[in-house]
């Protein structure tokens, strides 16, 4: 069996979802392959002769003759210890990529977290039939065909897509797999693929004209452990990073990412994905958590873990305070009385907490109210001062333009994160998208965002008349404006946003000097 992640998005650690596919098929007696042809597919695209790439102006000539030192300096940590240094990086590594995929595939442009084609999209499923057709359009071909035209025939050719901008490079590698192995049956599963079938978007049947055998909706271990005929009971394992260990991921350390759980423990805000596609919370029971992260601890040796999942939830974090994995840690939680007290964050930091990922969402009670958050603002105050108190740094995310705000709200929203400034060390600005599926899209004048019968979510007439429009000019001349919001704005990482947070925290958080890279 052939796992594969395709390109393009953020790569600054290996793909949780194949490892845990790996750890779990390998304990269970099959062999299986794992290939990151994200990672693969920048190191192809950047490792390109410069004589073989067009290049007229000199941001392009530069950036592509300054390509190896800028993929470098990403891997350097006094990289991170210098803004200038890290954002010229990042913008000559965006330059050069975009120009060399325009180079190899007129009309599309690869970016360190994108995939944008002129002539197709991947909201609309015939698009993706033709990127499956015609495999050869794709800038990363070469890179394709040598990885798979390589390998023995597969039985099985198991393609994760978490991202849109996965989707038309995964129907390309599924049309080449189809044509090299008539005989394999190709199976896609991930977050992209769980929210079009939970959505209603497709079914579990689609077949995309032939290119696909079989899709898989949620957890995907056992879905293949009885694809390939295995009888339960099946063997739990950890997830198994070895096939990645050659690949130098944009980062300056290893990362280890583990999940707790799949899903959100609390799934009752309106408007949001989970509650729109129902998924079931399935969490690892805490002492084979605790033993699973020891292992990896042991085995790989990363300089940071990154627990990934939706929330971590508490009965996690008391466990993580109690047993501390061995290294510096990050990952979401949910503000909760928990956080409140400054005894259980200082126990966090002690076991390795660095950074912790926050939704706020809005300053406004009201507004948290009818989003059915959970959450007051008193008791978020508390949890940032005990989070400060304790040394972990908060990385917050707000949202604008839910039906329930207004303008006013908004300016409560801005007068928050004002005066809370210095609490925070990094934020994320969303202007919020409508689950098409919310049963509260129903009572809206919606319309689609895009063309295309795959869409997940749509623009709405707000009930206040604050719609994206007037939403993109208050975040620009009021919120981002204000100085104390504009320099945490200033101080996020640009496109790796949290993947690389950590990174510009004090250097004594972080002992980076002996970890292991890739």
């Amino acid at each position: 069996m052939l796992l594969v992640h395709p390109p393009a998005c953020r790569s600054t650690e290996a793909p949780l979802g194949l490892a845990r596919l790996a750890g779990f098929l390998r304990a269970n007696g099959l062999d299986v392959e794992c290939l990151d042809l994200n990672q693969e597919g920048f190191e192809y695209l950047l490792g390109l002769e410069a004589p073989r790439l067009a290049a007229e102006d000199t941001w392009s000539r530069r950036a592509l003759k300054g390509r190896a030192g800028k993929v470098a300096d990403l891997g350097q940590a006094g990289t991170y210890a210098n803004p200038g240094r890290y954002g010229r990086a990042i913008a000559d590594l965006s330059r050069a990529l975009a120009v060399t995929s325009r180079s190899l595939s007129p009309g599309v442009e690869v970016g360190l977290a994108d995939y944008h084609d002129e002539g197709l999209s991947p909201l609309r499923k015939e698009d993706l039939v033709a990127a499956a057709e015609e495999p050869g359009a794709s800038p990363f071909r070469a890179l394709f065909e040598e990885r798979l035209a390589s390998r023995e025939p597969q039985d099985v050719v198991g393609i994760s897509v978490n991202f849109l901008s996965q989707a038309l490079s995964a129907f390309a590698i599924a049309g080449m797999a189809k044509a090299l192995w008539p005989a394999a049956r190709i199976v896609m599963g991930g977050g992209l693929i769980t929210s079009w079938v939970l959505q209603g978007r497709i079914s579990l049947e689609e077949q995309f004209s032939g290119f696909v055998d079989h899709l898989v909706a949620g957890r995907g271990e056992e879905a293949l452990a009885a694809l390939c005929g295995l009888p339960p009971p099946w063997r739990q394992a950890a997830p198994d990073f070895s096939d990645f260990l050659g690949l130098g991921y944009f980062a300056p350390t290893r990362i280890i990412p583990y999940n707790f759980s799949l899903g959100c423990p609390w799934k009752r805000c309106s408007f949001c994905p989970e509650k729109a596609e129902n998924s079931r919370y399935q969490s690892v029971p805490t002492d084979r958590a605790r033993a699973e992260v020891a292992f990896l601890a042991e085995r790989y040796e990363p300089g940071l873990f990154h627990f990934t999942d939706n929330e971590i939830a508490p009965l996690h974090l008391r466990s993580l305070a109690a047993n501390a994995p061995g290294r510096p840690w990050y990952g979401f939680a949910r503000f909760s009385p928990l956080l409140e007290d400054q005894g259980f964050c200082r126990d966090l930091a002690a076991s390795g907490c660095r950074m912790l990922q926050l939704g706020l969402e809005s300053g406004d009670q009201s507004v948290l109210d009818s989003l059915c958050k959970g959450t007051g603002l008193e008791g978020i105050e508390r949890a940032l001062h005990a989070l400060d108190g304790a040394g972990i740094a908060v990385f917050l995310y707000v949202l604008f333009g839910t039906p329930a705000e207004d303008h006013d709200a908004a300016l409560r929203t801005r007068d928050f994160v004002a005066s809370h400034a210095g609490l925070v060390d990094f934020i994320n600005v969303a202007i919020f998208n409508m689950p098409v599926t919310s049963p509260e899209a129903a009572g809206l004048a919606a319309r689609p965002f895009y063309e295309g019968d795959l869409s997940l979510y749509c623009e709405f007439s707000h009930p206040a008349g604050w719609n994206r429009g007037e939403v993109r000019r208050f975040l620009s001349a009021e919120f981002e404006a204000e100085p104390a919001i504009k320099a945490i704005i200033q101080r996020t990482p640009p496109i790796f946003t949290s993947n690389h947070a950590a990174f510009f925290l004090p250097w004594a958080s972080l002992d980076l000097g002996g970890a292991i890279r890739y």
